[in-house]
């Protein structure tokens, strides 16, 4: 509305000092039109200056007071008073209307304002006929009327104009803000994946290998006891070796959670994993015949994405410690399927196996999590007493399998 008001403020100046030249060019310059035309100037840039300090600190307090709009109303009387003793003297004041009209819409409200306005063009067209009859015709009521019809359009207009911008701007304002909102959203969820993959890491590696020492360390206990020096020598072996993988798997968390057998081919590392577990089994004196077998072969083990390759070597783990934790299988074989389009693991046992809708544990979720990471299915087949199938599938085509895990 600024320009609106800038310009109408423009008009009312040109419209008022050119009645004035008007009149003293025709030689009807009295002292008394003078002072009148005078005074609504002094009355008008007063009125307006005081408005347009108001309206600027309307925009900070975006509030319209009662008093404002009292001492608004009262300034906008004064203005046609004058403005209508103007008209009174000469008719080249009629065309101040136009302007008038806008202060008349802006100033009361909107059904006061009508009547207003009416009232203004009332005076304008019809006061000049009483008083200037000689010179006054229809065109002093048409041309009056055009002009404030005109007047009353582009104010409205101007206004709806101006509440649409205020609502984009609103909506723009809404937009950054939920823009914000969604960013820390993002960020807290980034960090809460982050969190929930140091969980899965730690329970995969560190908490397994200490829960192994722990294991081992109860039977070396007891052949301690009964002094089977033999056994005890080949536990201490155990004990030693896994508490070496657990400090180096601490220190690769510090080297940003790098893949425990990155210096390996994924067939290697799934070896190494099952050759551990067996020989933990045997010095628990609970021996598990424990399998790897490789089919497909379709593509390369060394060609394989590292944060694929160390998932896999991640949900080996996992499955395999729930084999031998919650299973108390004799057997269990691993299968590892290379194929061209995607990578399989399958996991099967002759445990006591389970209700695969019952609740679970940190395990299963946590190989629920890592594979779907990638875009792939897992798929447990279980029953009680009937052993556990476990059958991952990772899609080689993810995007997911070139991003860094």
């Amino acid at each position: 509305m600024v320009f609106l008001r800038v310009s109408l403020h423009i008009v009312f100046a040109f419209l008022l000092g050119f009645a004035v030249v008007q009149n003293v060019a025709a030689g009807n310059g009295s002292r008394g039109l003078l002072a009148a035309a005078g005074v609504l100037a002094a009355v008008y840039m007063a009125g307006t200056t005081w408005e347009n300090r108001r309206a600027h600190s309307l925009l900070m307090e975006d509030v319209l007071d009662r008093r404002w709009r009292v001492l608004a109303a009262c300034w906008l009387a004064v203005v046609l008073a004058l403005w209508v003793g103007l008209v009174a003297q000469s008719m080249d004041f009629v065309w101040l209307l136009f302007p008038l009209v806008f202060l008349i819409l802006h100033i009361l409200p909107t059904g006061l304002s009508i009547v207003g306005v009416g009232a203004a063009w009332l005076a304008a067209a019809f006061l000049p006929a009483f008083l200037h009859t000689p010179s006054w015709n229809v065109a002093n009521v048409v041309g009056p009327f055009i002009g404030t019809v005109f007047a009353i359009g582009v104010y409205f207009t101007y206004r709806a104009l101006g509440r649409e911008v205020q609502t984009h701007a609103l909506l723009t304002q809404q937009l950054l803000s939920a823009q914000h909102q969604l960013a820390i959203s993002e960020h807290q969820a980034g960090r809460m994946e982050e969190r929930e993959r140091l969980s899965r890491e730690i329970h995969d590696t560190v908490a397994q290998g200490l829960s192994s020492i722990v294991l081992v360390s109860r039977a070396a206990r007891a052949n301690l006891a009964k002094g089977n020096t033999a056994e005890l020598e080949s536990q201490l072996g155990i004990i030693n070796e896994q508490a070496s993988d657990s400090l180096a798997e601490a220190r690769r968390f510090v080297r940003d959670l790098a893949s425990p057998d990155l210096g390996q081919s994924l067939v290697e590392a799934l070896r190494t994993v099952i050759q551990r577990t067996r020989g933990r089994q045997e010095a628990l004196g609970e021996p598990l015949d424990l399998s790897l077998n490789v089919v497909g072969e379709e593509i390369d083990p060394d060609s394989i994405p590292e944060p694929v390759s160390r998932t896999i070597v991640r949900v080996c783990q996992e499955a395999l410690n729930n084999v031998v934790k919650h299973a108390h299988a004799s057997k269990a074989v691993v299968t590892l399927g290379l194929w061209d389009d995607q990578l399989s693991l399958d996991v099967v046992d002759n445990g006591r196996g389970f209700d695969p809708e019952g609740p679970s544990g940190f395990g299963l979720p946590g190989i629920r999590a890592r594979i779907e990471d990638f875009s792939g299915t897992v798929t447990i087949e279980s029953a009680p007493g009937s052993g556990t199938a476990l059958a991952c599938i990772i899609p080689l085509t993810s995007r997911s399998t070139s991003a860094e895990g």
